[in-house]
Order: structure tokens, then C-alpha cells, then sequence
């Protein structure tokens, strides 16, 4: 034997003594050894890589152990590279690394290794079982054994019996080296044994599943036949009980449920219809669910109106603090029910921020009216189908919302508030908006069709009343069908009452705390709407009040404190530090920077609006995701500024500049018709370096010739400017009018100035310069 024999690094494969095994030579030093073996006759070392994804053989961590090979046959393939046929001889050990000599072939030195045997009768027994479990193995695979297999399973040397079973296991490479490693035959043998009863378990098991999976299909087979026959018996007999009965039941229904003559003749149609099925067809599912439901509707169901307007404004006081206006229009609706009770009215829709009570009213008209009450939530609705219903052949089909809205409430006349109406949307599957249009219409609605019903049912008894936040989205048509009345959010005087009135004992009664548990100030709750919320309703004064509510029910429980005072300067303690602040005063007392007044969704809001001029070409640079009207307003704003120049001794030059107008909170989208005297004012300020008025915020949209437009949301804007820290408020002329609607308190806290022109605007709105700086120091 060479001192070093040429050595074969092989991948995802181990090759046992005894065993014979094709293999593809690819790598070069790899193919130089095989040629190496074939021309010279040099001893062949099988070496066996760990980690089959390293193609470099001589970097890769190999096996302890390895096979002394001869190749029987090989054959050259057009890529170069070598296909062998390998017969394992003996195993060896490695005694080094692989190396390359100078003919570039792999070489590795290796040392004959004897198997150790500690105790060879246990290792002969254990070989028989080998022989014999592998045996069975071979039967339960219905293969029939090769030459070496059946040379393996007679052999009585339980050390190359080892090896052809546990080369023709199909282990896999983790295992089959683990194995091929261990240095003692006794342990090899036994882990052999261990292999192989573990694939005789796992292929017993799967023949059992089989079994199991064949029984069961024979049995539907069989259970199929059956009732086949058994349904062909019942049809000789008339025998069909089952479905007689229940086709009777539904007779019943329907003769008790006063349906209109049109709607109970179909229904007695189809329970005829039901009574010939046979009950296992899924046509008979289909059709009972559809009487079910059809008799689930109160069709002749109706609560009679008990309409007081001393209870009802009993209820609406009860439920609701201040909302006069509101309150009074409902009292009006309800009188008019009162003395034309068959007129069909217009369909209320509250618009408002979130959380100043929309839904509830609804809930106090159904109270005040003696009616049920169903609440729809419209919000993401995007299916038309959610509207009318599927068709009934569709699977899983069930009715429009509406259908089931007067199933749960049991009546033909309550009253359903349909919630959040401007976030109705629409995709390919159709426009909920456009099916509403025919609910909400009081001449249409009479004869609403729901497609899973497909029978006409009559809505004009239904009261309905639709919520929103704004009136924008809702669709033209749909808007043109609703009377708008619009809910502004709450005074701070009135978010105390509601909390004192109903948050407060509501909080207490939900977390099992009484008047000697907690007791909270009037000046506490102030704290927390000025400092720890920031709403036009009260959701987010509610869910303080409850935290509050919370640490002093823990405290009870530990024994802590049986009676907690929360005062003003406690605040702090149970909700931590303040969340908002005032901060008009520290950032509106430079040139460039002015408050206006904004109008959103979630109620009114104050922008700070920031102006500069900086060296550069003439421009206009914005930001802050302004949206494309708030964009035109700065444009106008910037136009007049250069025509009215001279009025305000304003050099021209200063013009070919860029002007920079940012507003702040960029990440959140802003806009709207009501912002064009803010950006005048603040390009003005940054120009003549004169400071705006102290606490004084503006709304209110310009012209180019320099006019003061009406602009809407005065109230909800007020109100923002009334919870910032506001004392001065700038609206257009036009709007003065619009003070009726905001509460006396607030109209003596504020000093309201009115403007028709951006000449009054400025002379209100800026100071001298000297002013100015006498106020910075």
C-alpha cells in the first residue's frame, strides 16, 4: 500500500464496507485520484464530508472513519466529469488532513482499524435479530431482496451484516455517518437494531392509517348505498315523515306571522315545495334556512307609539347634558309624528366629531318613542351585498344587514340608526351608497327587495337615523335624502357636567366604588380635560376618568386606602405627567408665526402656520402635506402681498426671494377653504418682521382683491380655540351671525374682531415692531 493513498472526498453519500455504489466524480483533485487508482493501481480512501454544501475538499471537516474502495467500473461523460462504480472493502481511520500532491490529486493517511467487540455473544444475538427484523422489513416493502441483501441477512458476521442493513436502510447523511463512526461493533450492531425497528414501527403505523382511510371510504360507500335504497323505499311508500312535519311547522309560521297576501302565498309555495325533498339533499338545507328566516322577520310585529314630549324631553335631558338646539329639533320631529303619524318625515342624520353622543340620541328617540332599537355599522361597508343580501343560490348566502337589523330588534317599526355613513365605500363588488338611496328614500322603501328574500318588505314604518363625522364623503344623491344636523363638541363647562352628571357615577357603579371609595373634585376633572385630553367629545375623558378609577379600586382591594379624594394636585399621580399643554404663548411670539383655526373630523383644531424669507430666486416653497386648495390660498396670499407692496411700504426686491411656509405635524394631511388670511398674515409678518398679536387665532378664506370670505365650522372652531389658550379670535364679517351657536360663556371668555378685508385682517392682527420686541424681552 502506497504510505499515503490517494483519497476521494465524497458528498451527501456514505459508502459501507460490502456495499456497492454509483458515484459521479466532478472535482478535479477528486478525479485525479480516481485516475491515480485506475492507472497505477494505488489504494482508493473514500473520506466523507460533514457538511455536504463545502465544494473545496481540502477545507471541509471530514468523518473519523472512511472506506478503503475499488472502482469496478467508470466511464467518462461529455462534462468531464467521471461516473464510478464503487465496492466499499474496509474500514479505516483518518490520520490527517486531505492534502494535494504534485499530480494535483487528493491524498489522505490512514490507519486499518479492527472493530472493537466487547462481548460477542450479545453481538451475535443482536446480529440475529438484525437479520431477521430486516428480513421483515423487506417483506413488509413487498421488495424483492438483492444479491447483497440476501448475502447480508445470511451472513454470520454480524459486523458486515451491520453494514449492508445499514447501507440499504436509506438513512439519512446526519444518521448514516453517526453511524458509520462508531468505533465498537457492539454499539454499531445495537444502534443497526434501534434503526431498524424504529422503520418497521413507522411503516406498521402507516399500514395502519391506510387500513383506517379504506375502511372509512368503504363505509361512505356503503352508508351511500344505503340511503339510496332506503330513499327509493320512502319514495314507493310516500313515506317521507321527516320532512312533512317540518314543512308543516312552517305552514304554521307563516299562517301566524300576518304576512302580506303576496309574501305568505310564496312562502306556502316553497313549505310545499320543502315537504317533497328528501331531507339529506342540500337543496333542503337551502330552502329550510330560507323559511327559517322568513318567518324569523316580524312581519306583523309592531310597537305602538307612546309619544309624550314631556317624557321625551325627560329621556333626552337624562341621557344628554346641553345639546339644546339639537334636543329642540327632535322634540319638532316628534310632534309632527305626533299629529301625522302616517307622514313619512325627513331621515335625521347627526354629523359630529367622535364621541359627543350621535348614536345615544338615537337610542333616547327609540326610548322617548316606546320603540326597539338596532344599530347598523356602516363603517368599511364596501359590498352592496351587505345591503341587499346574496342570492339565495350563492353558498353561505344570508340577508342585507337591514333584514337582519329587524330580526334582532322583533319589530316592523323600530328605530335603526345607521352608524358612521360617510365611511361607506365602494369596489367591483358594487356601491352600498346607491342601495342606501333606495332605504333611506320614504316614497321608495315601501317595496325594498332583499336578494336573499326576493320577496318585496315594507321599510316605511322604520325610523331611521344616520350618524357621521363629516358631511363630505356621503355620496350627493344619498346626502340630498337627509336633514343634517350637526353636533358640535363640548365646552369645557360642559364636558364637567357630563362627567359629573354621567361619567363619574357610571365609572363608580362599574368599578364597584361608592361615594366613601372615591370622591373626585370638581378641579380635578377640570385637570383632566384641560390636561390630559385634547377632543371635542368626551371618549377620551371617559377612558381617564376609568384609569383613575382603577388605581383607587387596586388601593381598596390591597386595603391600602378605604376612602381616596382626588383633588387637582393628585391628577398627576394616577395618570402621570400632563399630556397636552399650552404652548400658544411660548411658540407664536415671532415674525412669520400665526395660529388659524381649523375644522376636521375628529372637531376643531388649532395650525400653527410658520413664514420666512431666505436668499435665493424668486419662490415659494411649502410643506407639511398641505393639500392642493390650502396650496392655492398660500398662491393667493403671496399675489395680493406683491400688488398691495407700496400700501405697506414692503421694498419689491424683497419679493425675489424664496418664501419657505411650513406647517407643522407634516406627517398629517391638511386642507381646506379656510386658511387663506392665516398664510396672508404670516408671509405679512415675515415681511415687515412685525410680530402677530399675542393669543389671537384667525380663520377665514381670501380673494385676490384682497376680500374676507365666509367660511363654515365656526362653533367646533371656537371651541379649539377656547381649549388652547385662546382670548382673541379673527372670523370674516359674514360669520357673525354664526355666534348664536356658540354658548354664552364663551362668547364673554373671548374678543372676537370681524373682517371683510385683508386690510382689516393685518391692522388687527400685527403689531409694531418695537411691540414686538418689548414683548420677546
Amino acid at each position: 500500500m502506497h504510505a499515503t493513498p490517494v483519497a476521494l472526498a465524497v458528498r451527501g453519500l456514505v459508502v459501507f464496507p460490502g456495499a456497492i455504489r454509483m458515484l459521479t466524480v466532478g472535482r478535479s483533485p477528486s478525479r485525479r485520484a480516481v485516475a491515480r487508482h485506475l492507472d497505477h493501481g494505488e489504494p482508493l480512501v473514500l473520506a466523507f464530508q460533514l457538511d455536504a454544501e463545502i465544494d473545496d475538499p481540502l477545507s471541509a471537516e471530514l468523518c473519523p472513519a472512511a472506506t478503503l474502495a475499488r472502482v469496478l467500473r467508470a466511464a467518462e461523460l461529455p462534462d468531464g466529469t467521471i461516473r464510478v462504480l464503487l465496492e466499499g472493502l474496509e474500514r479505516v481511520e483518518l490520520r490527517g488532513p486531505l492534502t494535494v500532491d504534485d499530480d494535483g490529486a487528493t491524498r489522505v493517511a490512514v490507519e486499518q482499524v479492527m472493530s472493537e467487540v466487547t462481548d460477542p455473544v450479545h453481538v451475535s444475538a443482536t446480529a440475529r435479530q438484525v437479520g431477521a427484523l430486516y428480513a421483515e422489513l423487506m417483506e413488509m416493502s413487498g421488495v424483492a431482496p438483492s444479491e447483497q441483501e440476501v448475502l447480508a441477512s445470511d451472513s454470520d458476521d454480524p459486523e458486515r451484516l451491520s453494514d449492508q442493513v445499514a447501507g440499504s436502510l436509506g438513512l439519512p447523511i446526519s444518521k448514516s455517518l453517526a453511524l458509520f463512526a462508531i468505533p465498537r461493533l457492539d454499539d454499531r450492531v445495537e444502534q443497526v437494531l434501534a434503526e431498524l425497528i424504529t422503520q418497521i414501527a413507522e411503516r406498521r403505523l402507516a399500514a395502519e392509517v391506510q387500513s383506517r382511510v379504506t375502511a372509512a371510504m368503504e363505509k361512505s360507500q356503503r352508508d351511500y348505498q344505503l340511503r339510496e335504497q332506503l330513499r327509493a323505499i320512502r319514495a314507493e311508500l310516500g313515506d317521507n315523515a321527516s320532512a312533512d312535519a317540518e314543512a308543516e311547522g312552517f305552514r304554521g309560521k307563516i299562517a301566524a306571522a300576518q304576512m302580506p297576501h303576496d309574501v305568505e302565498a310564496q312562502g306556502l309555495r316553497e313549505a310545499q315545495r320543502l315537504s317533497r325533498m328528501h331531507t339529506e339533499s342540500a337543496e333542503y338545507t337551502l330552502l329550510r334556512t330560507w323559511l327559517e328566516t322568513l318567518c324569523d322577520i316580524p312581519w306583523g310585529v309592531k310597537t305602538p307609539d307612546t309619544i309624550s314630549l314631556t317624557k321625551a324631553q325627560r329621556v333626552l335631558d337624562r341621557h344628554h347634558h346641553g345639546l339644546e338646539r339639537v334636543k329642540e329639533r327632535i322634540l319638532e320631529y316628534l310632534a309632527v309624528r305626533q299629529l301625522a303619524p302616517d307622514s313619512p318625515g325627513p331621515i335625521l342624520c347627526f354629523v359630529g366629531p367622535p364621541g359627543v353622543g350621535k348614536t345615544s340620541l338615537g337610542r333616547s328617540i327609540a326610548e322617548a318613542l316606546g320603540r326597539e332599537f338596532a344599530r347598523i355599522a356602516l363603517g368599511g361597508v364596501k359590498d352592496e351585498t351587505e345591503v341587499r343580501g346574496h342570492r339565495r343560490t350563492y353558498v353561505g348566502a344570508m340577508p342585507g344587514r337591514l333584514v337582519r337589523a329587524l330580526v334582532r330588534a322583533g319589530s316592523s317599526n323600530p328605530v335603526i340608526v345607521l352608524d358612521e355613513l360617510d365611511k361607506v365605500g365602494n369596489d367591483v363588488r358594487g356601491d352600498p351608497a346607491s342601495a342606501l338611496l333606495e332605504v333611506l328614500d320614504p316614497e321608495q322603501n315601501s317595496g325594498f327587495v332583499d336578494h336573499y328574500l326576493d320577496l318585496p318588505l315594507d321599510l316605511s314604518q322604520v325610523l331611521f337615523i344616520a350618524t357621521a363625522n363629516l358631511t363630505d364623503p356621503i355620496p350627493a344623491a344619498l346626502h340630498d335624502r337627509l336633514e343634517i344636523i350637526e353636533i358640535p363638541g363640548y365646552t369645557e363647562e360642559e364636558k364637567l357636567n357630563i362627567a359629573r352628571r354621567f361619567l363619574l357615577p357610571r365609572l363608580g357603579e362599574a368599578h364597584g366604588l361608592d361615594s366613601g371609595n372615591i370622591q373626585v373634585d370638581t378641579n380635578a376633572v377640570r385637570t383632566v380635560v384641560r390636561d390630559y385630553t385634547h377632543e371635542a367629545g368626551v371618549r377620551e375623558l371617559e377612558r381617564q376618568l376609568a384609569k383613575v378609577h382603577r388605581k383607587v379600586a387596586r388601593q381598596v382591594v390591597e386595603g391600602r386606602d378605604r376612602g381616596v379624594r382626588v383633588t387637582s394636585r393628585a391628577v398627576p399621580r394616577f395618570l402621570g405627567p400632563p399630556r397636552y399643554q399650552l404652548e400658544v404663548a411660548e411658540r407664536a411670539d415671532q415674525p412669520g408665526v400665526v395660529i388659524g383655526l381649523a375644522w376636521t373630523a375628529a372637531g376643531g383644531d388649532i395650525l400653527f402656520i410658520e413664514a420666512v424669507g431666505m436668499p435665493g430666486t424668486a419662490g415659494l416653497k411649502l410643506t407639511g402635506s398641505l393639500g392642493d386648495v390650502m396650496k392655492e390660498s398660500v398662491e393667493a396670499a403671496l399675489s395680493w402681498l406683491r400688488a398691495n407692496a407700496s400700501r405697506y411700504e414692503i421694498d419689491p426686491a424683497v419679493f425675489q426671494q424664496t418664501f419657505h411656509l411650513h406647517v407643522p405635524a407634516g406627517a398629517i394631511p391638511k386642507d381646506g377653504p379656510s386658511a387663506g388670511v392665516t398664510m396672508a398674515t404670516a408671509l405679512a409678518s415675515a415681511i415687515t418682521g412685525r410680530p402677530v398679536r399675542p393669543r389671537l387665532a384667525m380663520t377665514g378664506e381670501i380673494t385676490l382683491r384682497g376680500r374676507v370670505l365666509q367660511v363654515g365650522g365656526v362653533k367646533e372652531k371656537v371651541l379649539a380655540a377656547r381649549r388652547a389658550g385662546i382670548t382673541d379670535v379673527l372670523l370674516p364679517k359674514r360669520n357673525e351671525s354664526d355666534l348664536v351657536d356658540v354658548p354664552k360663556e364663551l362668547r364673554h371668555d373671548l374678543t372676537f374682531h370681524f373682517v371683510d378685508t385683508v386690510d382689516e385682517v393685518l391692522a388687527v392682527a400685527l403689531m409694531d415692531s418695537a411691540a414686538g420686541a418689548q414683548g420677546e424681552r
